[in-house]
């Protein structure tokens, strides 16, 4: 297979040589991004739920929407008045074939994640997330990025069967089944776009302001092909706006939120790489489950505990097989 066109030029670095306390710098700056990921998520998380669920506001693509509008419009701003600038420049025609398929993905995964949320318990949801390997695993293999190894099989069998015992309750309900389809759609969306984001990111002269520039308009853009198609009727509705009159806190808090995890994850990419971003997603997946039972009494049965925890059993020895 050709190798793929380089995103940009990088710009010319200079020789020097990293020292221990560099180094331990580096570890503890991937450490605080890491940390800064599971709480924002995590907020986000609980933020989105909120509105979609306890308001009148049913429009999770909408709702999905609001950290791209926010992170575009502080992007924009940052660059317009100079503040920050760009480190790498993008002709439209390598945003349209590097950054826009990367935007429909995010925009898949942010929408169908929303969705889910109508049918399922989001303490549910976040154990069905266990199952994301398995999806990268597949898309990378597929697309010639990884190759076949027994041990990564084995762990991947090992998460299948712990999912499927997780959900071996809830999937004879049609409402079910229909979040489980959200969730997987979501989860092949999100490999995708975990792949491209680690390839441009790998490039160094692509900042993180460079990131939010280019991919909330893109993410944006399909967004709201989804709205138009799904919601447009319903945003309209009188009683839809007067939600978010209601609101205003909810509202503003999900769009600073969703600004601050893209920025986050970009962060945690740059500074510890992907697989980190998977450990850290899992660990945030553990802390929703609990805020879950929490704040809305969601019933984790002993079937769904067991299958989870057989789960995160499989993701330890996919990690350890990825590592060796």
């Amino acid at each position: 297979m050709a190798p793929l066109p380089r995103l940009a030029p990088r710009l010319p670095n200079a020789r020097r040589s990293v020292s221990p306390a560099s180094g331990g710098r580096s570890y503890v700056k991937g450490a605080l991004w890491s940390l800064l990921y599971v709480a924002f998520s995590t907020a986000i998380i609980l933020s989105n739920k909120h509105i979609i669920t306890e308001t009148n506001f049913a429009c999770p693509i909408a709702v999905s929407s609001l950290g791209s509008v926010f992170g575009w419009v502080v992007s924009l701003a940052a660059v317009g008045t100079g503040a920050v600038e760009l480190k790498t420049k993008l002709s439209f025609r390598q945003w349209c074939v590097l950054v826009l398929p990367i935007g429909v993905c995010t925009a898949v995964s942010l929408a169908f994640a929303n969705l889910a949320y109508v049918y399922l318990p989001l303490s549910f949801i976040q154990m069905v997330k266990a199952f994301a390997p398995v999806v990268t695993c597949a898309v990378l293999v597929a697309f010639g990025l990884d190759r076949f190894d027994a041990n990564v099989a084995l762990a991947i069998g090992v998460i299948v069967a712990g999912c499927f015992t997780a959900s071996f309750g809830e999937i004879h309900a049609r409402s079910a089944q229909l979040g489980l389809g959200c969730m997987l759609i979501c989860e092949i969306a999100e490999a995708f776009r975990s792949a491209g984001m680690q390839y441009l990111l790998a490039n160094r002269s692509f900042s993180l302001f460079d990131g939010l520039y280019y991919f909330s308009p893109a993410t944006l853009l399909f967004l709201c092909a989804l709205i138009y198609a799904f919601e447009w009727d319903d945003l309209k509705d009188p009683e839809h706006l007067r939600a978010v009159g209601a609101n205003p806190g909810a509202f503003l808090a999900a769009s600073c939120l969703g600004f601050f995890v893209n920025l986050a994850s970009l962060a945690v990419i740059q500074s510890a790489g992907s697989l980190t971003l998977k450990i850290v997603s899992q660990l945030k997946n553990l802390v929703v489950i609990v805020a879950a039972v929490v704040l809305y009494d969601d019933v984790v049965t002993m079937l769904e505990l067991a299958g989870y925890v057989v789960a995160m059993f499989g993701f330890a020895m996919y990690q350890e097989a990825k590592w060796k």
